[in-house]
């Protein structure tokens, strides 16, 4: 038995010693708990104990702070500049053949008075070529920009990248191999002309160097540590 204070009335009430619950003072009729206190503290306990995993998992979800580092993005951002610059320099080839290849076909159109046509292949070479320059020259731009950290340039100079090895394939696929497998006599002229070329090799330097960039840049893109460094 165990005796206690009525909470009302301060008389002594004689309770048994695992009584819990409410109870009637028999002296003035008041209500009070008993033993009630235990099981608080063991829910308590209990609810502490179920919210523990869910704290070290909030914990562990944390972010990581990582430190900057400026020589990834300067670096990837100077090869592709220089990438860039390289392929520029080779539109303006582009587009000095094709103005020679335009001049060629205006002195056969003076001479055989625009009895031959000439197709304007020059001019087509000519658009090809301003096309090549402003789309390097502009990913020059956007390689700096890189290289500054802007993470839309990296967006950018990633796509240029796969627009780039898909027009590798594209031009090798539909261009002609130094081989001439079939010839032919020209009715006009009388002279012997190549009518059907071989295949032409597989463009193995622009494919390495295009799958190279691209991996470069999608690492920087999804590895959480090179991502940190572009904002």
């Amino acid at each position: 038995m165990v005796d206690i204070l009525c909470p009302h009335c301060d008389e002594e009430i004689e309770l048994d010693d695992d009584a819990k619950g409410d109870f009637l003072c028999p002296y003035c009729d008041g209500e009070f708990e008993w033993g009630m206190e235990d099981e608080d503290e063991e829910f308590d306990a209990l609810i502490d104990g179920i919210d523990e995993p869910k704290r070290r998992k909030k914990t562990s979800t944390v972010l990581i702070d990582y430190p900057d580092n400026p020589t990834l993005r300067l670096t990837a951002g100077v090869i592709f500049s220089v990438v860039m610059g390289i392929y520029a320099l080779l539109s303006l080839f582009v587009i000095f053949g094709g103005i020679f290849v335009s001049s060629v076909e205006s002195g056969i159109d003076d001479v055989t008075g625009g009895v031959v046509e000439t197709g304007g292949i020059g001019i087509f070479f000519i658009l090809i070529g301003i096309v090549m320059l402003g789309i390097y020259s502009t990913g020059i731009y956007f390689g700096v920009q890189m290289a500054k950290g802007r993470f839309f340039a990296l967006i950018v100079c990633s796509v240029v990248s796969v627009l780039s090895l898909i027009g590798t394939f594209i031009t090798w696929a539909n261009e002609d191999g130094d081989e001439c497998t079939k010839w032919e006599i020209d009715p006009n002229w009388g002279m012997e002309y190549c009518a059907e070329w071989g295949s032409a090799p597989f463009p193995v330097f622009d494919v390495i160097l295009w799958v190279g960039m691209i991996a470069m840049l999608a690492s920087l893109i999804f590895v959480p540590k090179f991502r940190s460094q572009f904002y």
